[in-house]
């Protein structure tokens, strides 16, 4: 019977230590609060930062590399890096990272998606080759959605770009993506109606912005009976409507048909940042 029991105790070991540590990763910019938080100059030429974040209780560990990018590869050119770990403080909606006096805000949307903040508490906003969102590197089954984004008036046309993994979005759509596959580059603009306000018709584009030659669809604006809100966008090549989970006027985020937000990996994020613009016409 003694192997048996040292076996049941090794599990359920193994289950408490997995059930209070949480690594997460991902690929962001260098937005100056991160710069701040990392102690990274500011003078520093850095393409992108990527994370591997561990929360514990009351503690996390932080290791980043960061630098040039390096052609043709998911890596540096010039590879720096950061390590420490600090106080983690558990907030309504997040977390709060403390080290050395500074802090870092991060909102949780559930136990595999989280997105660091600004100063102000506002989702950090990405560009078309990275996002400001740290994705679970072993996801864990959940139901819950914390974004309840607010109903804002809807300009004309909303710009949004990003990169995503390529291995979750073509089964959702119904659409055929080589092996080769590892990302998707995405740019939409969204218009709506210049009276009423209401959605109209979207573009979308991926290495290509030429307006004319942008492929063209439907969208909606849905509110959930839990309050998230969601643009579906319709396109005749899609089996399906795709779902986008609003984070605030800046930051959407890829649902699947669940409505819970798709999790990414160290490299890219299923995050759709917004511009301030849309690109100039070629």
């Amino acid at each position: 019977m003694k192997p048996h029991l040292y076996l049941l105790c090794f599990l359920l070991i193994g289950i408490g230590c997995s059930a209070t540590a949480q690594t997460y990763v991902g690929s962001t910019p260098a937005h100056a609060t991160v710069r701040e938080f990392l102690q990274i100059s500011a003078t520093d030429s850095i393409d992108f930062i990527r994370w591997k974040l561990e929360l514990k209780p009351e503690k996390f560990t932080l290791q980043c590399q960061y630098g040039l990018s390096k052609p043709s590869t998911n890596g540096f050119s010039n590879e720096q890096r950061v390590a420490f770990d600090g106080k983690l403080t558990r907030s309504e909606t997040g977390y709060q990272l403390t080290h050395h006096n500074k802090q870092l805000a991060i909102a949780e949307l559930n136990a595999n998606v989280l997105h660091l903040l600004d100063s102000s508490n506002g989702m950090l906003i990405g560009n078309g080759g990275y996002s400001y969102a740290l994705n679970n590197a072993s996801p864990v089954p959940t139901n819950e959605v914390h974004v309840r984004a607010r109903p804002t008036n809807v300009s004309s046309p909303l710009v949004f770009e990003g990169r995503t993994p390529c291995n979750q979005i073509p089964g959702l759509l119904g659409i055929t993506k080589s092996d080769a596959c590892i990302k998707i580059k995405w740019y939409f603009q969204l218009h709506s109606d210049s009276l009423t306000g209401k959605p109209t018709y979207f573009q979308l584009a991926g290495n290509g912005y030429r307006k004319e030659h942008m492929a063209r669809g439907t969208w909606q604006i849905s509110t959930e009976p839990d309050g998230r809100i969601v643009y579906l966008l319709s396109f005749d090549q899609w089996s399906q409507p795709l779902r986008l989970l609003k984070g605030d006027d800046n930051i959407l985020f890829f649902a699947g048909a669940d409505g819970l937000p798709l999790v990414g990996n160290e490299d890219f994020s299923y995050t759709l940042n917004r511009r301030k613009a849309p690109y100039p016409r070629r």
